[in-house]
């Protein structure tokens, strides 16, 4: 019969075969077949059509199932991921080779030795070099600076000790119970200050060293390209009867320039912002002034002569009896600011020059010596004259109408800063007045019953008319 002869198919699979040409063979081998079993059987040609078309389709479906079969089978025998299995192609034959193959017909994969660091070079590693050497400059930078502001106050404070301690009791005071001596108290590693007292006519003497701020690499470089100099100020707090009120300010423009931005009573009492220039003093200096002949008593012709001679060494010079210092900073506006605290106080800034050694060796040469001898004298100096002027101060006194003017300057003052605050004080009450008002409307409106609302409203509307009405007093006659 013609489906015996349609057996099993038998088929070597040990090495990959094409779809194709197994496909063609299966065709030639059912033709063959097919041809073979009409020679056989002539006599079965003038059989039933419907029994003929039976066995066909029979045939075909096992030619399709058994393609189908042949497909998954060699599928299996791909890789499953190209990119994993490097240089094996999936249209390649796998090798039979025994040194390369297994029993299964599979490939054995072999892994390349891959070096467990890669980058054990120096060159990798710039940006973490970078960074250490940058800690390691910055470190470097802060111990120098440090000890070199270290060193310039102690030398600043040898230098000067005697004198401060021939003209006050105190010298050093550090702020305990106990009062002390010989103490230059360190604030931070480029301020240090020094508390003088105990003497007449004034009450103390606040010195503050600002230098540079050498340890900090950033500042450092700032100062390479733009140089900034160390500085002195000296605060004397004057006793309340030994200064008339006046108030009076020489220096530098720009210094004084900050001075009046900074401190209240300067830009107050001197009308003049841009300030005036004086015939005796240098071309760089300015005076601000209230009282023209406090200038005329003040800047006599030694005083005059003190300042051309160390115009490089002094920034200003600012004396006022209504000192209270810099304006604070108005972060909240709605609270008022309360009437400031002032002192008289006469306030001197110097440009500290510290002794140098020479540039083009590192022994102590003569020359050094004297350029030393010679700041240490200059740096003396100024103190000299800070006794001087706390002298002059005291034995000055204002005429009669120039006290007369400093009087209602005063009072002129005081009106606008009690103007001011009483200002402050009422914007602040609307403001919380605006605030209770807002409060009222949002609870009336969250009620949900609405009579209730309405009542609320007309209970906050009797309490306003109530204030707004004049308040009258109801007198009782017998």
């Amino acid at each position: 019969m013609l489906s015996s002869s349609f057996e099993a198919f038998t088929i070597d699979i040990s090495e990959p075969v094409p779809v194709q040409s197994i496909r063609q063979q299966k065709s030639e081998n059912v033709d063959k077949n097919i041809s073979d079993s009409n020679a056989y059987d002539d006599s079965g040609v003038n059989q039933d059509n419907s029994a003929m078309h039976a066995s066909k389709s029979l045939s075909a479906n096992k030619i399709v199932s058994t393609d189908s079969e042949l497909e998954v089978e060699l599928e299996d025998l791909k890789p499953d991921d190209d990119e994993e299995f490097e240089g094996l192609s999936p249209h390649q034959p796998v090798s039979s080779n025994g040194d390369k193959a297994n029993k299964g017909g599979k490939r054995n994969l072999i892994i390349a030795k891959v070096p467990h660091h890669l980058t054990r070079s120096w060159d990798n590693f710039h940006l973490e070099i970078l960074f250490i050497l940058a800690l390691l400059v910055y470190m470097l930078n802060f111990a120098i600076g440090r000890s070199k502001n270290t060193q310039l106050a102690n030398t600043w404070f040898a230098a000067h000790q005697p004198l401060l301690e021939a003209n006050f009791a105190v010298v050093g005071d550090d702020g305990q119970a106990e009062p002390g001596t010989g103490t230059l108290m360190k604030e931070s590693e480029h301020l240090y200050s020094l508390w003088c007292t105990g003497t007449v006519h004034c009450d103390a003497m606040l010195i503050e060293l600002r230098l540079v701020r050498r340890q900090c690499l950033f500042f450092a470089i700032a100062h390479w390209i733009r140089p900034i100099h160390d500085s002195i100020v000296v605060k004397v707090i004057m006793d309340d009867n030994e200064m008339d009120g006046w108030v009076m300010s020489v220096g530098r423009k720009r210094c004084l320039q900050a001075l009046v931005k900074d401190h209240q009573d300067l830009a107050v009492y001197c009308p003049d912002k841009r300030g005036q220039r004086f015939q005796h003093l240098p071309e760089s200096f300015i005076v601000l002034n209230e009282i023209p002949e406090v200038v005329l008593a003040i800047l006599n012709p030694p005083v005059c002569k003190f300042l051309c001679e160390h115009e490089d060494s002094i920034d200003y010079l600012f004396f006022s009896d209504q000192y209270s210092g810099p304006k604070p900073p108005q972060e909240d506006t709605n609270v008022p600011a309360k009437p400031p605290v002032t002192q008289k106080a006469l306030i001197f800034s110097f440009r500290y020059v510290p002794t140098t050694k020479s540039k083009s060796s590192s022994t102590p040469t003569a020359n050094d010596e004297t350029i030393s001898q010679q700041n240490i004298e200059s740096s003396t100096a100024l103190f000299h004259f800070i006794f001087y002027i706390i002298e002059k101060v005291r034995r000055f006194r204002l005429s009669k109408e120039g006290k007369s003017k400093s009087e209602k300057n005063r009072q002129r003052a005081h009106d606008s800063r009690i103007k001011s605050m009483h200002s402050q004080r009422q914007e602040a009450a609307q403001n919380r007045r605006g605030e209770r008002m807002r409060a009222v409307k949002e609870r009336i409106m969250a009620e949900d019953d609405p009579e209730k609302a309405r009542k609320l409203e007309e209970k906050e509307q009797r309490k306003e008319k109530a204030k707004k009405m004049p308040k009258m007093k109801m007198l009782k006659m017998k």
